[in-house]
């Protein structure tokens, strides 16, 4: 017995070193940044080599703070596809924010939803996003107060938890072609959480309707929320008022539900839109042509910037 908790110890000790070589052999992967640019970076987390591409905007010298926009792919794509599908990096060059596309392992996230990597392997992305926070901000110019949360498809609906678990930490969230499930999450926010959604009635992906598993599928029991019922839990958690306040531009229908804190929950509703980024690119050849009746980074970059965790104004 003895022998073999030595054994185990001097390959604690083995594992330990290599560790600590592969990350001498590649510092510029973990260290920070103070020049403006993109870059390829890595962190540890529960064990697990965790990656993310960094843009550092125009300007920044890490002087001064800037806010920060956590950018979380669809299923099967990448840090990279996000990237060039939201085009996110000019708009925070524009306004002045630090963006982050964070990679899921196996690219996808364990967002609830059965039989993909991070679900058998119960990855705790909250935990992950949090480590990854406490990094960001202990190496770079961000603003604490002004971080948020963007996703498209299964990082839609990653973006919509992390609001639930981590709302005091980040300020506002916005799903493109995201949902959530029945039974849905535990979310005690702390704070009315500001919410963009936005959702075309033409995604047969994640049905705008919403969709049941088939009797074939593991998941038959599994409901996927229509995106008026993902809507309407956020205005019921965030305490909004009943009705909203509604436009119409082209296909697009936009509904305003004013919360207390002044806090906004936004849902955009687009007539015949497939699943895409809107006023995006095609991360795929072979992904539907995105909407082109809006531009979804403007409108949730815009609506980031104009919110705040603190101080909360009462109405």
């Amino acid at each position: 017995m003895a022998g073999r908790s030595i054994v185990r110890h001097g390959l604690a000790i083995v594992l330990a070193a290599v560790l600590v070589a592969l990350i001498s052999s590649e510092p510029e992967y973990y260290t920070h940044e103070t020049v403006a640019g993109d870059y390829l970076k890595k962190l540890d987390v529960d064990g697990r080599r965790r990656e993310y591409l960094l843009h550092l905007p125009s300007g920044y010298d890490g002087t001064r703070r800037f806010p920060l926009v956590l950018v979380f792919h669809g299923s099967s794509a990448s840090a990279s596809v996000i990237e060039r599908e939201t085009s996110f990096d000019e708009v925070a060059d524009s306004l002045g924010f630090i963006v982050v596309y964070p990679e899921g392992l196996h690219r996808g996230w364990n967002i609830g939803e059965c039989c993909r990597y991070s679900f058998m392997q119960h990855v705790d992305e909250t935990g992950f996003v949090s480590a990854l926070l406490d990094h960001l901000e202990a190496g770079l110019g961000v603003d604490p107060q002004r971080i948020y949360s963007a996703g498209y498809s299964d990082g839609g609906t990653l973006s919509f938890l992390l609001a639930c678990n981590l709302s005091t930490r980040i300020a506002a969230v916005a799903a493109v072609s995201g949902t959530l499930f029945d039974p849905l999450p535990t979310c005690d926010v702390s704070r009315p959480v500001p919410v963009v959604i936005i959702h075309g009635t033409g995604d047969t992906h994640i049905p705008y309707a919403g969709q049941r598993g088939v009797k074939s599928d593991v998941r038959a029991q599994h409901l996927t929320l229509s995106a008026p019922q993902v809507a309407q839990f956020w205005v019921d958690r965030d305490g909004c008022t009943a009705q909203p306040v509604t436009s119409r531009t082209g296909r697009v229908v936009r509904s305003e539900y004013d919360c207390p804190h002044s806090a906004t929950v936004l849902f955009y509703s687009i007539a015949g839109g497939e699943h895409g980024w809107p006023g995006g690119g095609r991360g795929w050849i072979f992904s539907p042509l995105p909407p082109s009746d809006m531009n979804a980074t403007d409108s949730i970059a815009s609506f980031f910037m104009r919110q705040g965790l603190t101080p909360l104004t009462p109405r």
